[in-house]
């Protein structure tokens, strides 16, 4: 006889083979699939994110230490500005008004083509340093002159050659009125500190003729301060030696107080070298000896 067998229980048990029996397998309990969807997926145990989270800021962590070591051994080293803009901006002592707004056109009016300010009445900060002759210059003058401040480096290799071409036309512009002002050029070149008739801003240039123009340096420690009084910002690539700085023009009066604050520019070229058109170096020498006059009085 085949098939299942009942037993006491009611179970079905299947016959074996060989006559003995076992009981038959339990079936699955029915899924509620409906109920299962209502309840959503299950949710993410909280030690999983923790985990990954920890992580993130382990690998956070190591690569800027990766970026440190790197940077430390010069793999990614900074960049180091050589050239000046054509037109920098004066870092202006404290309490200087901003000069206005420059346009450089000739057809614009002469404070504005300047680059010219008036700032609040101060007193020239005062200096004594050597000029290329040997000879000590002081500012405000003890002579009690007006003085026309310029900043460029005895190499002559940055404005030098522009600014040297319009002194020399406005001491012309003053006619007898240059005895009664000085035009005081001070060293920008901080690795360059010596400096003599035989400097090429004095051989290479008109101005080593003028007997009123000054070329004056001193120790670093007499520049350095002098350059943060009047607004020169000087940097130095050690690498290169090339340096650079802004361009600054101030008019001291014989009482020894700054009246006008002016911002000379060139065009520089690819190679470093710097120009001005003539006609704009022209009105640039008009310009210095009209504000110079006005200081003179009438």
């Amino acid at each position: 006889m085949s098939g299942p067998v009942e037993t006491e229980g009611g179970a079905p048990v299947t016959p074996l083979g060989n006559g003995a029996t076992h009981d038959a397998p339990t079936p699955p309990p029915a899924i509620d699939r409906a109920s299962a969807l209502k309840e959503g997926a299950p949710g993410i145990p909280s030690r999983f994110i923790w985990w990954v989270l920890g992580a993130v800021l382990v690998l956070s962590l190591g690569g800027l230490a990766a970026e440190r070591i790197i940077s430390a051994v010069g793999l990614n080293p900074s960049s180091v500005t050589t050239t000046t803009a054509p037109n920098p901006v004066r870092a202006s002592p404290k309490d200087t008004p901003a000069p206005p707004v420059s346009d450089r056109t000739l057809a614009a009016p002469l404070p504005s083509f300047m680059g010219l300010s008036r700032p609040s009445s101060r007193l020239a900060t005062p200096f004594t340093l050597t000029d290329q002759n040997g000879q000590s210059i002081s500012v405000p003058s003890q002579s009690a002159r007006v003085v026309v401040l310029t900043f460029f480096n005895a190499p002559c290799n940055d404005i030098c050659p522009v600014l040297a071409a319009e002194i020399t036309q406005a001491n012309a512009d003053l006619g007898a009125r240059a005895a009664d002002v000085e035009f005081v050029t001070v060293n920008t070149d901080p690795a360059a500190l010596a400096t003599s008739a035989a400097s090429p801003a004095v051989v290479g240039t008109a101005l080593g003729k003028l007997p009123n123009w000054h070329m004056v340096t001193g120790p670093l420690a007499s520049l350095n301060p002098l350059w943060k009084a009047y607004g020169v910002s000087i940097s130095l690539d050690p690498k290169t030696g090339a340096v650079v700085h802004n361009d600054v023009m101030d008019f001291v009066d014989p009482k020894g107080i700054v009246r006008y604050q002016a911002t000379p520019f060139a065009d520089e070229s690819s190679s470093g070298d710097f120009t001005l058109a003539g006609p704009n170096e022209a009105r640039w020498a008009q310009g210095i000896a009209s504000y110079a006059g006005r200081l003179l009085g009438p």
